[in-house]
């Protein structure tokens, strides 16, 4: 089901509201709008734009899987916006975990959150599609697919593709409780893979190569010859977002 609203505070903050009203149903719901007066982006960053210029929505589903699995469905949704992407011959790639970067710029975010009480999770999409131009403090480091194809997106057609690769998607990982036939697809997709990354780990930063994914979504960095599993956090990958 997709609720489509002209304005609210944020689709995840609606969702919520309607999980912490009672709603638990086992099919997915969508809620989408026009204009969001309180979007958020990770470790609660501002993310606001003109009304009707992004794809803004959000998805309330009820995960087939443990509660610390289901950071995986973050992977998940970054790859169904990716293949409804490469379905209009735009060939986005992704930033792990979950940013979708296009000529080395951010045109998409993801945001998830769990809702332990009820078993649900909140995954919120925000994609710049037809701005024609971007503030200057972030001009360097996002862009809109307007922008950098000259093409008019559609909403509603981009949303529907994006739903229909989403639930084939998630079927396969509660099928096998990982990501493992998703892994290839998802790496080749990574634009850091087997380049330089610096981890922004809250023990130290460190530089190391991008080697893909594991099972569970981690990214796996070779550093001093070995190599290191990464599951939460900052990366930076050299080339992108300003990035030098």
């Amino acid at each position: 089901m997709i609720i489509n609203l002209d304005e609210i505070d944020s689709t995840n903050e609606y969702l919520k509201r309607m999980s912490n009203d009672g709603y638990n149903s086992d099919e997915m719901l969508v809620v989408t709008a026009q204009y969001q007066t309180a979007g958020k982006g990770r470790r609660g960053r501002s993310w606001v734009t003109e009304p009707g210029t992004a794809l803004m929505f959000s998805v309330l589903l009820k995960p087939r899987l443990k509660l610390d699995d289901c950071s995986m469905l973050t992977l998940v949704m970054a790859l169904a916006v990716k293949r409804s992407l490469s379905d209009m011959d735009i060939e986005a790639m992704i930033k792990w975990p979950n940013d979708i970067v296009l000529n080395k710029k951010k045109i998409c975010g993801i945001l998830t959150e769990a809702i332990a009480e009820t078993g649900q999770m909140i995954i919120g999409v925000g994609i710049n599609t037809n701005q024609e131009s971007m503030p200057e403090d972030l001009s360097l480091s996002a862009t809109s697919i307007l922008m950098e194809t000259d093409d008019c997106i559609d909403h509603d057609s981009l949303l529907d593709n994006i739903i229909y690769h989403l639930e084939k998607l998630t079927q396969s990982v509660y099928d096998t409780g990982d990501l493992s036939l998703l892994r290839k697809e998802y790496e080749d997709s990574l634009v850091s893979m087997n380049t330089a990354v610096t981890v922004l780990d809250p023990a130290g930063e460190y530089d190391g190569i991008c080697k893909g994914i594991d099972d569970r979504g981690q990214l796996i960095v070779e550093h001093e010859k070995k190599e290191t599993r990464v599951y939460a956090g900052e990366v930076s990958v050299r080339g992108i977002y300003g990035y030098v």
